[in-house]
């Protein structure tokens, strides 16, 4: 099983460069993730800032804000459950980010 602190890396990773500029291109906002009482923001809002930090970076105030166990992100990773709550366009649009995280970690940890 995938941990937390491995999919944030991941996805840090898979929104860096230039893949980080094709993903901002489709998504163009921000998330705040609260998996597990442990807090991660995805800035994907303008093209020289694709990152993702540990903490609540827009202060309560993302785009999307995303909360669930870390058995949920885990299904979402593997897709066994598609996000669905929130601002709707991002939700959907978030499978992007998620394919590109997915890529990111290795097969074994999945």
């Amino acid at each position: 099983m995938t941990s937390t602190s491995e999919v944030f890396a991941a996805m840090r990773e898979a929104v860096a460069g230039e893949d980080g500029k094709a993903l901002q291109r489709k998504f163009k906002g921000t998330v705040t993730f609260t998996i597990g009482g442990k807090l991660y923001s995805l800035d994907l809002s303008s093209p020289s800032t694709c990152d993702v930090t540990e903490g609540d970076a827009f202060d309560g105030k993302a785009d999307l804000m995303l909360t669930c166990s870390e058995e949920i992100m885990g299904k979402m990773i593997r897709k066994e459950v598609q996000p669905q709550q929130g601002k709707m366009n991002l939700a959907m649009k978030l499978n992007a980010i998620l394919a590109a995280t997915r890529k990111k970690l290795p097969s074994s940890k999945m």
